[in-house]
């Protein structure tokens, strides 16, 4: 079987969950005997293509040019569609929600994947994420015309059924898995004592960082321990405009990371954070449990149904919630020892052996 995936989102991000989920997806079905998956790019900069070994050229990595992402996506739009015409292909996978592919098709089927709601869920809280509809109407398209839908958790699959009105029986729920294989500690490299809360990937809007800082700072004062901010990029100015009135310039620091950088700090860190307000699966809180870094978890959405009974719960939006959590994890090594022991279980739920093989098969479903 021959699944052609399009270019969307190899355009448009260099690193992230999405992209993760489909390099992996590829790679997976690349490694069965009697499947194949065809990634028509150009040019790409994602890391995680050239994590699972799939080639591709860059284009001015590196190197700030105008319009490089709107020339990214345009060339692989293009090659995208002269491949449609020219590859064979059983399965049509879209990687993102532009509908430019419909006339293509020429009747085969195809499937998308809806990784989430947020658009339609927050579009109205954070400017950034309303796009005039434009993204909530291409959803709408396409999940009406689509063979099947894959959703990333039940969560996602009941917004999308509350959303845009979709039938419940057209959506299958297929998880995600961690790609974090941390080499074990050598024991000059632990430290005795924890020092350090970690944060990981994007800070912005619905991640609900600036709050969980206000939130967080007598803490970390009060115990004297470090919030480390993973990847994300640099600190914004107002950002650092606030760890400053916060007097917290020495407590709170950011770095880069990559997949050999990160599970050394989740394995290091007191305690993994996510506070964020909505997630459509999350894969962190996998990574987390993959490194024996126990976790503390929004109640929100798609996490209480990843992360089970492996994790502490906070009210992202109320600071007391956060606060409690966190001084729980500071002062009782014992409930970090058990979350990291329930951590392990619940992660042998996931795995992208499993996102493989359910997917393959929705796809010999519908070809």
């Amino acid at each position: 079987m021959r699944i052609f995936f399009d270019h969307q989102t190899f355009s448009l991000l260099t690193y992230g969950g999405i992209p993760r989920y489909y390099a992996e997806l590829i790679r997976g079905i690349n490694s069965t005997p009697d499947n194949s998956a065809y990634l028509p790019l150009l040019v790409s900069n994602n890391i995680h293509l050239r994590e699972t070994n799939i080639a591709v050229r860059p284009f001015f990595a590196n190197i700030r040019i105008p319009k490089k992402l709107q020339s990214i996506y345009y060339l692989n739009r293009q090659y995208t569609i002269y491949k449609l015409n020219q590859q064979p292909y059983d399965v049509f996978h879209a990687t993102y929600y532009d509908p430019y592919f419909l006339p293509y098709l020429k009747k085969r089927p195809f499937v998308v994947t809806f990784l989430d709601m947020i658009h339609e869920k927050f579009g109205t809280q954070f400017s950034e994420l309303a796009y005039n509809g434009v993204i909530t109407e291409q959803k709408r398209l396409l999940a009406n015309r689509a063979d099947r839908i894959i959703a990333i958790s039940e969560s996602t699959k009941n917004d999308i059924v509350e959303l845009l009105n979709i039938a419940p029986s057209k959506i299958d729920v297929i998880y995600l898995g961690s790609s974090l294989s941390p080499e074990p500690l050598k024991p000059s490299s632990r430290i005795s004592e924890p020092s350090f809360l970690l944060f990981v990937g994007n800070r912005s809007m619905y991640k609900n960082f600036i709050f969980f800082l206000k939130a967080i700072h007598p803490v970390l004062k009060k115990y004297k321990i470090k919030l480390l901010c993973a990847g994300g990029g640099e600190f914004t100015k107002a950002e650092r405009a606030l760890i400053q009135s916060l007097n917290a310039d020495l407590l709170v620091e950011q770095c880069s990371i990559n997949d050999q950088t990160l599970p050394i700090l989740y394995q290091k860190a007191l305690a993994f954070i996510f506070p964020t307000l909505y997630e459509g699966f999350g894969i962190p809180v996998l990574e987390a449990f993959a490194c024996d870094c126990p976790c503390v978890v929004s109640n929100v959405s798609s996490l209480p149904e990843v992360a089970g009974d492996a994790a502490l719960y906070i009210d992202p939006t109320m600071s007391d919630s956060i606060i409690y959590a966190v001084e729980r994890l500071v002062n009782d090594s014992n409930l970090r020892e058990t979350l990291i022991q329930k951590g392990r279980k619940q992660l042998t739920k996931f795995s992208w052996q499993h996102t493989v093989a359910e997917t393959l098969s929705l796809y010999k479903n519908i070809s």
